[in-house]
């Protein structure tokens, strides 16, 4: 096999979203980086992000923002990690604004914060309205000064030693080698995988394939966020609608106008898989939809969704809305300085586990953790001294799998135990042949498809344990 390009870096960061990022504007000064991506450095999911930025800046403490992370997750987190994450996350307003990000702030001067589910105050800071992502992405990309791999995907890890000293794909079609003193994956969630999904379609969960073929520990993957609005287009999915919409008034209803939250003491406010489990069940019978007439200014303090509205040619007052997989609470096991359990090998953001989300995660809190735990990964970072690259090992690709409708149907929020077992079955003992970029990107999905429905059927066999364990006994 004859190899076409070999670079060397002291970090290599396999993404380039805010996680990314954050990493690469934190690092000592003198350390160089490489950032590498498959799409382009804006097809990533914190671009897409439209709520906002948790922070309990203006708040006395971080305390009500770490007990309301906690509730939401349904007491499944690590403490220590929400209170690092909030109690730093006090901070990160300035600080973003200390490199040119522009929050929204009212006629008086005062921030305009919102609020959104299962956060018990407004603490939610958008830029743009709810083009938050995109603003906070592009100013912060202009102040990042390492250089993009554009169009390259990874493969595989390279190791020796027990070590991870780089990584090795394709730029283009172009076979690649990167020789790292650490690795950081940065490559963000599952979404790709589905058909109905607020991610942009690169995010296809290569960072977990990857950790698991070097041996790195990985957590919690059954537990999978579906956002309760999606957008519905003539039967079709049409993007995300931000949760900030119910923040401002907005509610969800049926035809009819019966309230879909009414039961909830929370109302359309309440946590997100409370919410999406409730639309899961009346669109069984009947649509949903969300009533935005409440909302003042609509157009002024949400254009996202407005324009696509008009767009699609959709009253803005009344649309449909279906649910959809949003975040992965699970991912690559890591401390609070980014390590995984394999040396050299790092993960931040959506693609590492910490123990903050639980069972769900808390809305904004996603560009929150992808923020302080990239600034906490680079500032704690310590290379050793270089290494010769290693021997590029066979990288192989799979030839079939389960299909993304299949993947979708039975990773929905009512997990049946059948049907994750049969799409399970058809991953097993498949043929693999020796090939180019597009078969190794499908091994990568078909191996994290595989660590999702292990994942998932984990969880339900532990829930149903627990329910087995708290049901009272049979009286004679």
């Amino acid at each position: 096999m004859s190899l076409h390009k070999r670079l060397k870096t002291d970090v290599l960061i396999i993404g380039t979203g805010l996680a990314a990022i954050s990493v690469a504007l934190h690092l000592p000064n003198g350390m160089q980086a490489l950032l590498v991506t498959k799409g382009t450095q804006r097809q990533t999911n914190s671009m897409r992000a439209q709520g906002g930025i948790a922070s309990a800046q203006l708040e006395k403490n971080h305390e009500a923002h770490s007990a309301d992370t906690i509730r939401a997750a349904k007491n499944r987190t690590n403490p220590s990690t929400v209170d690092f994450v909030t109690r730093e996350g006090r901070t990160v307003i300035s600080e973003l604004e200390a490199f040119g990000v522009k929050f929204d702030r009212k006629k008086q001067g005062d921030y305009a914060v919102g609020r959104e589910g299962a956060h018990g105050i407004p603490r939610i800071f958008h830029s743009g309205g709810d083009r938050t992502g995109r603003q906070m992405m592009e100013q912060l990309l202009k102040k990042m000064n390492h250089p993009v791999l554009e169009q390259t995907v990874i493969t595989r890890l390279l190791t020796a030693d027990g070590r991870v000293v780089g990584a090795a794909g394709y730029e283009g079609d172009e076979r690649i080698e990167i020789s790292a003193r650490a690795v950081v994956l940065a490559s963000g969630g599952i979404g790709g995988l589905l058909l109905t999904s607020t991610n942009d379609d690169m995010i296809t969960g290569d960072g977990l394939a990857l950790a698991a073929d070097v041996g790195a520990e990985l957590s919690d993957l059954g537990y999978i966020q579906h956002h309760p609005t999606i957008l519905v287009h003539q039967g079709k999915s049409a993007g995300l609608i931000t949760e900030a919409l119910r923040g401002a008034g907005a509610y969800l209803m049926t035809r009819d106008g019966r309230r879909v939250m009414d039961h909830h003491p929370e109302g359309d406010l309440a946590a997100r898989d409370e919410v999406a489990a409730a639309i899961t069940a009346i669109r069984k019978q009947e649509s949903v939809y969300l009533n935005t007439t409440p909302v003042a200014q609509l157009a002024e303090r949400f254009p996202t969704f407005v324009q696509k509205c008009e767009k699609l040619n959709i009253n803005p007052g009344l649309v449909e809305v279906t649910t959809g997989v949003h975040f992965l609470m699970g991912g690559i096991k890591t401390n609070l300085a980014g390590q995984t359990s394999v040396a050299g090998l790092y993960a931040v953001g959506e693609t590492a586990s910490i123990g903050l989300h639980g069972t769900n995660r808390l809305a904004s809190n996603s560009l929150l953790e992808c923020f302080v735990m990239g600034k906490a990964l680079a500032r704690q970072l310590q290379l050793p001294p270089r290494r010769a690259l290693p021997t590029l090992r066979p990288i192989f690709g799979c030839e079939d799998g389960v299909s993304k409708q299949q993947l979708s149907e039975v990773l929905a929020v009512e997990l049946q135990e059948d049907r994750l077992q049969a799409a399970l079955e058809q991953l097993t003992n498949k043929s693999f042949r020796q090939t180019g970029r597009r078969a190794e990107q499908h091994r990568l999905q078909i191996t994290t498809a595989r660590l999702l429905l292990e994942g998932a059927l984990h969880r339900l066999k532990g829930e149903q344990l627990t329910n087995e364990q708290m049901a009272p006994a049979a009286t004679t």
